[in-house]
């Protein structure tokens, strides 16, 4: 078997990222991790109470 080398290819590569000048934003430029969080938080509240609510009412039948 030959010796050979593994090439790796990757994507990211094929596209350039766009140059965005961040004193040029009307919006925060953490806007989108503080909606991230809040969004996270409200389906961890949503979670919690729907879990409590359907834990309220099943019976356990013995």
């Amino acid at each position: 078997m030959e010796n050979s080398t593994v090439e790796w290819e990757y994507y990211y590569d094929y596209v350039d990222p766009v140059m965005v000048d961040q004193t040029k934003l009307t919006y925060n430029k953490y806007l989108i991790v503080i909606l991230f969080w809040i969004f996270m938080a409200v389906f961890v509240g949503f979670l919690f109470i729907s879990l409590n609510l359907l834990s309220g009412i099943v019976t356990i039948v013995k």
